[in-house]
């Protein structure tokens, strides 16, 4: 048990590590879990490797393992607070580069001097009140960096993520600290074991976040194959069944001119109007394929330095009708200053669509937000509005292709899908919140190395 608690300690530092590992919090937060593990690692070697090869082993060995054995320890409880604290920082937006590098040196001070007082060998020896005054301490200001920043996160990718970070490591942490600290300054020395409980919910609860929410990406990718899997068989199954069609109404419409001709040749105006009604019908067939192959086709993007501040202002614009007529107020907080390398027409589109659906879902009137911002990794443009929402049923469903809540004989439900595809090509996210009664919310995220800098812009004018 005590394997594969450490073990499964160690799995999810390195779960952590892939997700990013040139950020510098993700790698304080690997190394938070390879610390902690530290513990484990002490007791594997004193109650399971001592143990077994005790018939085999000669004294010089015997002691070199009681020694590591110390020495993992002495790391796990001088070493956690420490790296817990460094990667509540390097996660702080709100502190400076050089705020974060002061701290890191300052703190370290604290388990070097624990390093100085402790015996290590033969028997490690805290002071664990000493231990208390400055292990609390870190872990509370550790706390509240983290919610700080959660609070203050605007990205709600990002934000989300936040949330089952502070839930996943706080929590756990929190009764973490009580059974190696303050239950120590009680005389009791055993109640570290509740740690094993405490890393098996911790682990569970991961699994289940990742699969459901999409804590570390993993649900996200999931969707993400469903998606463009079901769109290209869609594009291939479009190009069949439109040549196929329009052979058949081709003939449709030969016969039908043929017939309207007979018609007015023999002087019959009944049948006449039954041929223009068959002309009419395939024309409209021809119509509506034409138009779902075009939401379908693959999106080929021609990208430039373009400034997404002014496609949205232009949008709004050419939208100032629509949005008069159901007397929709537009609200917006734009960036102008950033500038994105992609595909404007295409980008055009994306946010007229975007908008078209939120005038829609406010027939009563209601107000109209664009955002855009830049957040520590996207480049963000978010479209909500006051309309009625989305029920949690249909949430789920409104990327994929021909769903739509709209009982109109014009709509495929096919502009979420296009948007969806559009913004797969620009090696970006579009992620829909909704509320039944109180409207929705779509962002769009771009990669933040698609962010042109200021030299780039000038060069782009020039």
């Amino acid at each position: 048990m005590m394997v594969f608690t450490l073990f499964t300690i160690w799995a999810l530092g390195l779960l952590v590590l892939f997700t990013d590992p040139k950020r510098t919090s993700i790698r304080w937060a690997c190394a938070t879990a390879f610390v902690g593990g530290g513990g484990f690692l002490s007791a594997v070697i004193d109650e399971t490797l001592i143990p077994l090869w005790a018939d085999t082993i000669n004294a010089g060995t015997e002691q070199t393992l009681l020694f590591l054995s110390n020495l993992s320890s002495f790391i796990c409880q001088a070493g956690l607070p420490y790296s817990f604290l460094m990667f509540a920082v390097h996660s702080a937006e709100l502190l400076t580069r050089r705020t974060k590098l002061i701290t890191q040196f300052a703190a370290l001070c604290l388990p070097a001097l624990m390093l100085v007082i402790t015996p290590i060998y033969p028997v490690l020896a805290f002071n664990y009140w000493i231990m208390v005054a400055w292990v609390i301490p870190f872990f509370l200001i550790a706390c509240t960096l983290l919610i700080i920043q959660y609070r203050n996160e605007k990205d709600p990718l990002v934000k989300k993520n936040s949330f089952f970070t502070n839930l996943l490591i706080i929590v756990p942490l929190f009764f973490v600290f009580i059974f190696i600290y303050i239950m120590r300054i009680q005389n009791d020395y055993e109640a570290w074991r509740y740690n094993m409980l405490v890393v098996a919910i911790q682990f569970i609860l991961i699994v289940a976040i990742s699969l459901k929410y999409g804590f570390l990406g993993v649900r996200l990718r999931v969707e993400k194959r469903r998606l463009d899997s079901t769109l290209r068989a869609l594009t291939s199954g479009a190009q069949i069944i439109n040549h196929t069609i329009k052979n058949e109404v081709g003939k449709i419409s030969l016969y039908a001119d043929r017939i309207e001709s007979y018609a007015e040749e023999t002087n019959q105006p009944n049948l006449r109007e039954d041929a223009l009604v068959l002309l009419q019908s395939s024309q409209h067939m021809l119509d509506m394929m034409n138009r779902i192959q075009n939401q379908l086709r693959d999106v080929e993007l021609r990208e430039s330095p373009c400034a997404p501040g002014e496609i949205i202002k232009q949008v709004i614009h050419n939208l100032k009708p629509y949005l008069e007529k159901h007397q929709v107020l537009v609200e917006c907080e734009l960036d102008e200053s950033l500038h994105l390398y992609g595909d404007p027409v295409q980008l055009r589109e994306i946010v007229t669509n975007l908008c078209m659906n939120a005038i829609e879902a406010m027939k009563s009137g209601g107000k109209l937000t664009l955002q855009l911002f830049l957040s520590n990794r996207h480049l963000v443009i978010a479209v909500a509005d006051t309309g009625t929402g989305i029920s949690k049923e249909n949430l789920p469903h409104v990327l994929d292709p021909f769903f739509s809540t709209k009982r109109t004989g014009q709509n495929f439900g096919l502009g979420l899908s296009y948007c969806y595809n559009v913004m797969q090509k620009h090696q970006g996210m579009l992620k829909i919140y909704s509320e039944p009664g109180k409207g929705t919310s779509v962002f769009l995220f771009f990669p933040k190395k698609r962010v042109i800098t200021g030299s780039a812009q000038t060069e782009g004018r020039n």
